[in-house]
């Protein structure tokens, strides 16, 4: 894959979406109003006048204050000279709370974010139906503050509307205090990823802006807690994620490829390629024949060809056609496999030197019409039509040439 779609991939899978913060009622005031005392008569007889200086204190607490209607509530905080500022912030507070309560009801029990899944891991997470029970609930709260005479936050309202927060569940490893850390330094990687690319790609600047955030992270986090966060959003498992279609690897096995990998990338940066010098290649190359060796050792001879036919981009290519034509893995196997058989039979039929020249085409043309055939009536006329474009095809139309 090239590397520029690699690293594409790899920012647009951290792309924050920003958590909304809530704010939590102050604690619960006790205010104290002063009386004075009645005022003493004068005095009928000459006598020594003595000045009232104490006060009778009514204490008001919250209990007094507070209320289950809102109107009430707002009117009881008024009473007790609340500045209207104030009175705001307190109902906004109690509403969000409510319906942050209300919300967790929804959402119930969190789906697990399915790290190891090929493809965008984030998609697995958008529940539709949730997404709308969600939306309902944030226009519903809206609602009930313009009713009470409040202005919903312009900024809160936008970010309701664009988020569905499936950060929060990427980050479900996390308490919120270092959720919100996390995602600090992750935007301020991006702001300096973004810096480094303004004047056109800057490998060595991104990569270093990466190597920050991680120094920074491990300062966080435990070590479990940083595996678990490399897991989802390091540079590594998102190429593996983006490289490994068709091979569907349980989370064990993702977790074997990935201590491989991430080992030998955090020697080889992916983003130090085309600046090397000829010793810095051959070392790189060396290192990659190992770990080939070594992750062919740890998944075992037959599921190492499939972990290696699934970074084929021509195989890639088969497994998403047959997807949009709502067929299966398997019919992407057997295409390859055609594929594969095409090209050997090719391969001898041209360098068959008992063959004449029309003969070899012959056997060629009559190749590639069957492999086309075989392909067609795998993929059925719906698989054929999304396969056939571009240069899915060139292989086929290539044999007889």
């Amino acid at each position: 894959m090239n590397l520029k779609a690699i690293l594409a991939v790899s920012i647009l899978a951290n792309v924050l979406l920003g958590a909304l913060a809530l704010r939590s009622p102050s604690p619960a005031p006790v205010v104290e109003k002063a009386e004075p005392a009645p005022a003493q008569p004068a005095p009928k007889t000459k006598v020594i006048q003595q000045t009232v200086t104490n006060t009778v204190t009514k204490r008001i607490t919250w209990e007094m204050v507070e209320s289950g209607d809102y109107k009430e509530y707002i009117a009881n905080l008024r009473s007790i000279g609340c500045p209207e500022e104030t009175i705001r912030d307190i109902i906004i507070a109690d509403v969000n709370k409510l319906y942050e309560k209300k919300k967790k009801e929804a959402r119930g029990t969190p789906k697990k974010f399915e790290y190891w899944k090929g493809g965008n891991p984030f998609a697995g997470v958008m529940d539709t139906e949730l997404m709308q029970k969600l939306r309902v609930l944030d226009e519903e709260k809206n609602a009930v503050l313009r009713a009470l005479g409040i202005t919903p936050d312009a900024k809160t309202e936008m970010a309701q509307a664009m988020v569905m927060n499936p950060l929060e569940t990427a980050l479900d490893f996390l308490s919120d205090e270092k959720k919100s850390r996390v995602v600090k330094l992750m935007t301020d990687m991006q702001s300096k990823m973004m810096e480094a690319s303004k004047d056109g790609t800057d490998p060595e600047a991104m990569g270093k802006a990466m190597k920050d955030m991680e120094t920074a992270l491990k300062g966080v986090l435990s070590p479990q807690e940083y595996l678990d966060y490399q897991l989802r959003f390091s540079m590594t498992a998102n190429m593996m994620r983006s490289q490994l279609t068709g091979f569907d690897p349980n989370e064990g096995e993702f977790m074997k490829v990935f201590t491989l990998r991430e080992a030998f990338d955090s020697e080889y940066s992916p983003m130090s390629r085309g600046n090397e010098n000829e010793e810095q290649r051959k070392a790189r190359e060396a290192a990659e024949k190992k770990l080939k060796e070594d992750i062919k050792t740890s998944l075992g001879t037959q599921r190492y060809a499939e972990y290696e036919r699934a970074q084929d981009w021509s195989f890639q290519q088969m497994y998403r056609a047959a997807k949009k034509a709502d067929l299966d893995t398997a019919e992407a196997v057997k295409v390859y496999d055609m594929k594969k058989a095409a090209e050997t039979a090719t391969t001898e039929i041209r360098n068959n030197k008992d063959l004449t020249q029309e003969q070899r085409t012959q056997a060629l043309q009559g190749i590639q019409q069957q492999t086309e055939a075989s392909v067609k009536a795998v993929l059925g006329e719906k698989g054929w039509d999304q396969y056939n474009r571009g240069n899915n095809t060139y292989w086929i139309k290539n044999i007889h040439r």
